[in-house]
């Protein structure tokens, strides 16, 4: 199990105006702060998700070059935690940039005098120091026998607008400048390429878009990628897979993409992790909070659902993108578009944007979004479905990493990032469209609630294999486990 720390661009800017503002008024003194955290798990990372400060009242500390804190500011802090079910975090600066070791009095301070009654909480504390330069480090401070042992984490994240990642060097080197690389590294520098590519990427369906997604992150030397698609090839898909031929068909997306990848990829370490099942499932679905950010290239609401979802109870930043085709009754092309929307923290989300609705989700959920009845046009047709064509994929495709590159390399002085893009072929137009989300949405008010938002879709995995269908593929077994969906719309509609 590894360890990261992850605040949101809130959180991030009221630490530093705290724990900064000597610093920032040219003097040399340090200063402290306590804060409440959510453990957020996936299959093979534990994140402290820091969701909000406990300044210090006057009184409560004492500031002489170094800072020091009363022992009621933490008695205070840990009632506290106690009665919101959090986590204990204690924040303090120094006096230098980047990734930050701990002097022995910060030692002792943490694990003699912090951690014993942090424990109180039921959880970990987390010590974090922040950097001139806004650079965090970070660790955990676990029980092994009597005494307390310190985890330091892989990297802190903070998620807003931008994605700002601080990694720590010693469990996670720099990548070396490679050949292969030049171009790349020579368009946005070496510092930010080493940023990107201890990256881990989740694709969430590698259909038409998301296998040139992949592509895309595998050449820009990203060693760290996990696809997820539940769907094998088909002879229709044929026109718009770059990884597959006839010889394909049948065989599982997820295996085949893998395959492509390892002939492209530019990083010195490649690996790759693949799950043939819907996001739902369980096993998917915490293999997907182990990553930084997700794609989303699928067109289900159910999936969206969740996804949206976990942008914001885990603060993973998400790119979702999507292509609508309008033709004219005699099958001519009156329209396409498509959009690319990140969705995250402090950002408008799928569902408040119209992308899909609480309905829809629950109509999936129950089978009857595939039911002739609901789906009818007056005529008597049927609108198409998963349409797409493989100029319109690329250049889908193209916006969504573009997108993940302004989330990373982003510098300061650029501006604020719009929330969504949406072209439109007929008149040959871009646009940026920049909305909040609904009053009330509860999509957005379960930001850093990491674990402890339940997801009511989830499969779990034993109970799906004991549970599927003699022959039943994964979605087959998602609807088998899952039973009927109206009492959840009632859910729905109290805004769970």
């Amino acid at each position: 199990m590894t360890f990261d720390a992850v605040l949101t661009e809130a959180v991030h800017r009221q630490a530093c105006d705290h724990l900064l503002r000597h610093v920032r008024g040219g003097h040399r003194q340090e200063e402290v702060c306590f804060a409440l955290w959510r453990p957020a798990t996936g299959a093979s990372r534990r994140s402290a998700v820091v969701f909000e400060l406990v300044l210090p009242a006057a009184g409560e500390r004492l500031l002489h070059g170094n800072a020091s804190f009363e022992p009621g500011y933490l008695t205070r802090a840990v009632r506290l935690a106690c009665a919101r079910g959090a986590g204990l975090a204690f924040m303090h600066n120094h006096l230098s940039g980047g990734w930050q070791d701990m002097s022995e009095p910060d030692v002792t301070a943490e694990r003699d005098r912090i951690a014993p009654p942090a424990r109180a909480s039921g959880l970990p504390l987390v010590g974090l120091t922040l950097a001139t330069d806004g650079a965090w480090s970070a660790r955990f401070w676990t029980r092994d026998g009597t005494r307390f042992r310190r985890s330091w984490c892989t990297k802190v994240r903070v998620v807003g607008q931008r994605l700002r990642v601080t990694c720590n060097d010693a469990l996670m080197p720099p990548p070396g400048r490679r050949a292969t690389l030049r171009r790349t590294i020579d368009t946005w520098g070496e510092a930010r390429q080493q940023d990107i590519a201890r990256l881990r990427v989740g694709v969430v369906g590698v259909g038409s878009v998301g296998c040139m997604v992949a592509e895309t992150l595998a050449r820009m030397g990203i060693g760290n990628l996990v696809l997820v698609d539940p769907d094998r090839v088909e002879t229709h898909n044929l026109d718009r897979l770059l990884y597959a031929g006839e010889a394909d068909i049948g065989k599982f997306k997820v295996d085949l993409a893998l395959r492509n990848l390892q002939r492209g990829a530019t990083a010195e370490r490649f690996h790759v992790e693949v799950h043939a099942h819907p996001i739902q499932h369980e096993v998917a679905c915490r293999a997907v909070l182990d990553c930084d950010v997700l794609f989303s290239a699928v067109d289900r609401p159910l999936p969206k659902d969740l996804l949206n979802r976990i942008a914001y109870a885990h603060c993973i930043p998400v790119i979702s993108g999507g292509v609508h085709i309008d033709n004219k009754l005699s099958g001519e092309l009156a329209n396409a578009l498509w959009s690319v929307t990140v969705v995250g923290p402090g950002r408008r989300c799928l569902r408040c944007d119209g992308q899909y609705t609480s309905s829809d989700v629950v109509m999936e959920r129950d089978g009857s979004l595939d039911d002739p009845a609901y789906v009818r046009l007056p005529g008597g047709g049927r609108p198409p479905a998963n349409q797409n064509v493989f100029p319109f994929s690329a250049n889908l495709a193209s916006l969504m990493v573009i997108e993940m590159v302004r989330l990373t390399v982003a510098e300061a002085w650029w501006p604020e990032p719009g929330g969504k893009l949406s072209y439109s072929l007929i008149p040959g137009r871009l646009r940026t469209v920049h909305e909040r989300c609904e009053d009330a949405c509860s999509v957005s008010e379960g930001t850093a609630l990491g674990d402890g938002y339940r997801y009511p879709f989830l499969v779990d995995a034993a109970a799906a294999e004991s549970s599927s269908p003699a022959g039943g593929g994964p979605m087959e077994v998602v609807k088998h486990v899952l039973g009927a969906g109206r009492r959840l719309l009632r859910m729905f509609a109290r805004g769970g």
